[in-house]
């Protein structure tokens, strides 16, 4: 038998934590350690259980969500942190991903996406809410920058990338293809070394702030 996935959750709403365990609840691979109502105890609770993925609130009492990663990258913790917010704001968004967050979910669609990305996550992938990324795309008033720089890239490139903007894994995206995920991983190489692009999240924020262009 594969082993669970183990989490903990923190939001100080009480409503809302039980909601978030019961969504959890209907998949057996799943496996909740514990919760927490603030951002330290949330950040006790990583360091005591080292669950292999944390669910924050980013806005808790005492530390925030963000907060708590921060500090728990500073802490040299394992931990995978994912994000669950009413924000939409870019600027939430992007320091989120300088925190190397692995998931950015919006409250209003945990039902449909919490389960997609506890696994996305477990399974090393990033996860954002698709209506987070079709309203960052809306939101993003720089669209030219990079718009000449999509004619280095190959169809079979700008296939991927597209596919990456609607939040596939390299998995999803080599079954899709009909490639092996090796090859995949080489694309998104090539990818980023023709748009110039460095670090482990500039390839998907790239990708979903020019989807629009794919």
């Amino acid at each position: 038998m594969a082993d669970k996935i183990r989490i903990i959750i923190a939001d100080d709403h009480h409503i809302f934590r039980k909601g978030v365990l019961s969504i959890v609840s209907e998949d057996t691979a799943i496996e909740v350690l514990g919760e927490a109502t603030n951002g330290e105890e949330a950040l006790r609770l990583i360091e005591d259980v080292r669950p292999d993925i944390a669910i924050l609130d980013i806005d808790m009492p005492l530390m925030s969500g963000l907060d708590v990663a921060r500090k728990a990258g500073e802490r040299k913790l394992r931990t995978k942190i994912a994000i669950l917010t009413i924000h939409k704001d870019k600027e939430y968004f992007n320091e989120a991903l300088e925190l190397d967050i692995k998931a950015y979910v919006l409250k209003e669609s945990i039902a449909n996406d919490l389960i997609d990305c506890i696994r996305q996550v477990a399974a090393g992938e990033y996860y954002i809410s698709p209506s987070i990324s079709g309203y960052l795309v809306e939101k993003n008033k720089d669209m030219g920058k990079h718009e000449g720089e999509l004619s280095k890239l190959t169809p079979t490139e700008l296939q991927i990338l597209k596919l990456i903007a609607l939040s596939k894994t390299n998995s999803q995206i080599a079954d899709e293809l009909f490639r092996s995920i090796r090859t995949i991983e080489n694309h998104r190489n090539n990818i980023c070394s023709k748009l110039g692009l460095k670090g482990p999240h500039a390839l998907l924020l790239f990708a979903i702030q020019y989807k629009s262009m794919l």
